[in-house]
């Protein structure tokens, strides 16, 4: 219900309306020991608006899962999209200890470039060519080698000769990954048979070098799947056609990278030896919509935190409330991709805002003005550019502040 029609709701009830006063209670219970914590912290040292929180404690857990089933023959390749902040990607890289990265935007490109000179860093999509050549263009000139660091997504042969053009028009080298549909059917080279011509042009051309492929899948993720389940073995069969096709040109697979999965499907390949190269970056940090079987024993690291601006201790608009609107808070902002989390009783917004949203609660959630309410991103690659700075809570303290990217540059 939006904020207007919520106001012209309350003529009607006219005479069962009870306007209380904003509460100035003491503060009390509706969040556990730990979110009590976080609470706690933001007021006494917080900026007073919504925030971004990162912890860094189950952070590291989650990354050492990720690593534990990537194990040591394989590469674990860190995707910026979902962790946008260099001081974050530091931490995951540093953790993980890898230097690959996978990048789904050109302003995150040349920052990558910028920030990570000795970054192997692969695109996570097809860009248009004009994205390509602003990011030679934007490129510093520093210890970042474009020529052999950045593997550039093809996804057919008519963007493959685009790429030759600019590869001509700027006079550098150019190394190509090629997307393949293994089963989502996204795009990509959609059978073995098509990336043939794709390799007669890179042969012929100096200029440009095979990389890889990369095959995307997350068609997987509701399927509790194993490694002989007959859904992932159908797409490794078709994986393996594109390799065996690259083998057949004269180019040893064994060199290249062979990337695929992502936080949803990583833990479905420990045992696979057919990809060396596994992307993760959601399971890091662990946003609502990664609550899913293969990450079941990840912690969720990322919180919104917002303060409460008003509180009404009896609903305002309503006679007869249900139990779980029996009183109203108002929180500092809005609208977000997320999902309440604590108090945990909370539901969703009466009506939504981008500017102070209503919350409905219990008479058991006992929280005050300047209090805290926190919630879970559902995703984490948008909403944690929403918020400024993201702010760290190390063994229970407030720690840094890790800016975030830019979406232009």
């Amino acid at each position: 219900m939006r904020r207007r029609s919520l106001l012209a709701s309350s003529v009607g009830l006219a005479g069962g309306l009870l306007w209380a006063p904003f509460s100035r209670a003491a503060p009390g219970s509706g969040h556990d020991a730990y979110f009590a914590r976080l609470n706690s912290l933001l007021k006494a040292r917080g900026p007073g608006r919504p925030v971004m929180l990162i912890d860094t404690e189950r952070m590291r857990h989650n990354i050492d899962s990720i690593t534990a089933s990537v194990g040591t023959e394989k590469t674990y390749r860190a995707v910026v999209k979902s962790l946008p902040s260099v001081k974050l990607l530091e931490a995951v890289m540093a953790r993980a200890k890898t230097r690959s990265l996978m990048v789904f935007h050109q302003p995150f490109l040349n920052e990558a470039a910028d920030s990570f000179p000795d970054a192997d860093v692969l695109l996570g999509k097809p860009m248009p060519v004009a994205a390509a050549r602003t990011f030679y263009r934007k490129l510093q000139r520093g210890r970042f080698d474009a020529a052999t660091q950045v593997q550039w997504l093809i996804d057919s042969v008519d963007r493959l000769r685009q790429y030759q053009a600019l590869s001509r028009e700027l006079g550098v080298a150019m190394r190509i990954n090629f997307e393949i549909d293994v089963g989502l059917f996204r795009g990509g080279f959609s059978e073995p048979a098509a990336l043939a011509a794709a390799l007669e042009i890179i042969e012929e051309d100096p200029r440009l070098e095979v990389a890889g492929v990369m095959g995307y899948e997350p068609h997987l993720t509701g399927l509790k799947a194993e490694l002989s389940h007959p859904a992932v073995q159908s797409v490794l069969g078709r994986y393996r056609g594109f390799v065996d096709t690259i083998r057949e040109s004269g180019i040893d697979p064994a060199k290249l990278t062979l990337n695929g999965a992502g936080s949803h499907t990583l833990k479905i390949y420990e045992r696979d030896r057919l990809m060396n190269d596994l992307a993760a970056g959601s399971g890091v940090v662990m946003p609502t919509d990664f609550d899913t079987f293969h990450l079941n024993d990840h912690r969720p690291a990322l919180f919104i935190a917002t303060p409460i601006l008003k509180r009404y201790l009896e609903n305002p608009v309503m006679a007869d409330p249900p139990a779980n609107l029996a009183q109203i808070y108002y929180i500092y902002g809005g609208y977000w991709k997320a999902k309440m989390v604590s108090p945990p009783s909370v539901g969703k917004p009466i009506y939504e805002s981008t500017n102070q949203s209503p919350i409905g609660t219990g008479v058991e959630v006992d929280l005050d003005i300047d209090d805290y309410m926190f919630l879970r991103p559902t995703q984490s690659e948008f909403v944690m550019l929403q918020f400024g700075d993201l702010l760290t809570v190390t063994d229970g303290e407030l720690d840094e502040t890790w800016p975030v990217f830019h979406q232009t540059g």
